[in-house]
Formats: structure tokens, sequence, C-alpha cells
């Protein structure tokens, strides 16, 4: 057994992933996020090597460049400006 390799509670893996305790649910159910081992009859607990395997696999973001022109955020209208020229 790898020596880096350890049990995480539910509080570990929400905070590893970045999710709520509903949002790990959700994702468990939806396959996204690996089901926990039982260790008793009241406790749960995820292999770590399983929870970081997922986190590799998040997609990554790629930033989208605007249209060349375009402005971001909202137009302005007079009531934004207080009614000013």
């Amino acid at each position: 057994m790898d020596a880096r390799l350890w049990m995480m509670n539910r509080t570990e893996v929400c905070k590893t992933l970045g999710t709520s305790s509903s949002g790990l649910h959700r994702g468990i159910i939806d396959g996204r996020y690996p089901r926990p081992y039982r260790t008793s009859d009241k406790s749960v607990r995820w292999r770590s090597d399983e929870i970081l395997a997922v986190i590799a696999n998040f997609p990554i973001a790629v930033p989208v460049e605007v249209a060349p022109g375009v402005r971001k955020g909202r137009k302005r209208t007079d009531e934004s400006r207080g009614g000013l020229p």
C-alpha cells in the first residue's frame, strides 16, 4: 500500500473538491465522484487516491477573447448616472 494513501471523511472530501455535502452526494449519484467505503455502521470514508484522481481529471478553464470593439459590462443609461448628461 502506498504511504501517501489515507482515508478521508466527508468534510475533508468536500473541502478538497470545493463542494458542499449535498453537491458531493449529487456528484456520487451522477457518477462524477467515487462512492465511499463503509468503515462501520455509522461511518464512511473515501480513499485519497480516488479523490486526487478526480481532481486530476477536472477540466481546465480556457479564457475566451472578446470580439474587438465589444465592451464588457452593462450599457450605461441616464438613470445609472443619476440623470447627469
